[in-house]
């Protein structure tokens, strides 16, 4: 079945601008990790609400896609998959979008993979300064105070030390 062409160059467009904010997305990441393991904390919270900005245009462009392929599931024998609904369509187009598709979905592994090691190495280097913490301070039993000298929760999101120890 023939698709309508402008419904499928949308759906290129919009398949083609997810993978380069995707792009976009990995070089901030990137830019992240560096300014983590070099604790240049002015950096990461800029380069994090770059994040949350890539993040949300990556949502509209994302509801966008989910949109076309509503109207190209529509067009057809009704719900399909993307493959399901690629093989519908002549062969250039059918090659042009799957590329893309898959182009789209090796991007995201990438950036879920990245964010994944970024995640990991977070959560070990708080879990190697919370044990220094305990181990250091005994007295503390494994509490962390503010300035205020109130307990705060020992399982608190970040910690900067503004001391030499």
């Amino acid at each position: 079945m023939q698709y309508q062409t402008t419904t499928i160059t949308h759906c290129t467009d919009v398949l083609k601008q997810e993978t380069v904010l995707l792009e976009h997305l990995a070089c901030a990441q990137e830019t992240v990790r560096r300014a983590a393991f070099s604790r240049d904390w002015t950096k990461l919270d800029d380069q994090l609400v770059r994040l949350a900005e890539y993040g949300k245009e990556f949502e509209l462009l994302e509801a966008e896609r989910a949109r076309i392929f509503g109207l190209l599931s529509e067009q057809g024998e009704g719900p399909a998959g993307f493959y399901a609904l690629a093989s519908r369509l002549d062969p250039p187009a059918r090659k042009e979008l799957t590329e893309l598709y898959r182009k789209l979905k090796l991007e995201t592994l990438k950036v879920r993979l990245a964010n994944d090691a970024l995640s990991s190495y977070l959560s070990e280097a708080r879990t190697t300064v919370s044990g220094f913490l305990e181990a250091a301070f005994p007295d503390r039993k494994g509490k962390i105070y503010s300035r205020r000298g109130s307990p705060v929760h020992s399982e608190m999101r970040s910690i900067v030390l503004d001391r030499s120890l």
